[in-house]
């Protein structure tokens, strides 16, 4: 064997690596969508050697008007296998938002019949998640997210799945209650029992005010999330459900979380998972240990079925 052929085999296995490297690069697209006549932004992450293979995913994220979309790399870094995610940025929020002050138009939009309408539209007339067949999709919904994630859920026959992290069984207004008794922070420091039922009162009376805020939120928002339960649009899914929650959570109370784990333990037959973190607070981190990229990661077998990976 001369050093020449050497030379040219080992040219050709690193062509061939280099090769297979850009095929199997994960890709990070940006397009753009019409949803009732308004033009919106929409990523696409995926691995371009498996494109059409894996199971695609709609993410739905949390409150606020920061730009999440940059976030969204980072948060699927270390999926353990193909990936095929969809994320719509909410209305109203440009590149580069950080949150501090939100648009006019976001605060207009920024309800939840909205958002739960807008996934719903955007299942329908993305191209790919159009041509869909019935449950072989799966719905991610991190906080807010896990709000909007369900009732997409019960809304959608090519939704097959659904994870939620950070959202629980009881409306906020109970959620609220339940961390005021608690005494925590800034529930309880800044509202007692009676004073978050008269705001609770004010905001029944004045549902659609844009200027009247309660915890950094028009009244319009509140209106629509507030006082909505969760439990009869899960009674309605008759899919897998994973739930994970942090055993610490400063914005939804685990009692939350184990409200709906309570739900599914009494209806015999269901496909439910509930997961609790230990230590850790809403975003699934604990001071010792983060278990958001584990209940990520967990997702990819969960979605091929097996029953509890997390």
């Amino acid at each position: 064997m001369t050093r020449r052929f050497l030379a040219n085999l080992l040219l050709s296995l690193c062509g061939a690596l280099a090769a297979t490297s850009a095929l199997a690069a994960r890709v990070y697209d940006e397009s753009t969508i019409r949803i009732d006549g308004k033009s919106r932004r929409y990523y696409h992450l995926y691995d371009s050697a498996a494109e059409g293979t894996a199971t695609p995913i709609v993410l739905v994220s949390g409150s606020g008007c920061r730009d999440f979309a940059s976030r969204v790399p980072s948060f699927f870094e270390h999926y353990p296998a193909p990936i095929n995610l969809y994320f719509l940025e909410k209305a109203g929020i440009e590149k580069g938002d950080d949150g501090a002050h939100c648009s006019e138009t976001y605060s207009r939009e920024d309800v939840l019949e909205r958002r739960v309408g807008d996934t719903l539209s955007f299942i329908d007339v993305e191209p790919q998640l159009h041509s869909l067949a019935p449950r072989s999709l799966a719905i991610v919904g991190f906080s807010e997210g896990g709000t909007v994630a369900p009732l997409a859920a019960a809304g959608s026959a090519k939704i097959g799945w659904l994870a939620v992290a950070g959202s629980g069984g009881l409306p906020q207004s109970e959620e609220f209650l339940i961390f005021a008794a608690r005494g925590v922070a800034p529930y309880a420091t800044l509202f007692s029992r009676a004073q978050l039922l008269r705001t609770y009162a004010a905001i029944k009376a004045d549902p659609e005010s844009l200027d009247k805020r309660f915890f950094g939120h028009p009244y319009r928002y509140w209106r629509s999330h507030l006082f909505y339960d969760p439990l009869p649009t899960y009674a309605k899914l008759d899919i897998p459900v994973v739930v994970a929650m942090g055993e610490k959570d400063d914005s939804v109370p685990i009692e939350s979380g184990r409200k709906l784990h309570a739900f599914f333990a009494s209806r015999p037959g269901n496909k439910f998972t509930f997961v609790e973190y230990p230590g850790a607070g809403h975003a699934l981190q604990a001071p010792e240990r983060n278990y958001l990229p584990q209940f990520i990661a967990g997702l990819a077998e969960w979605i091929k079925g097996k029953r509890n990976p997390f």
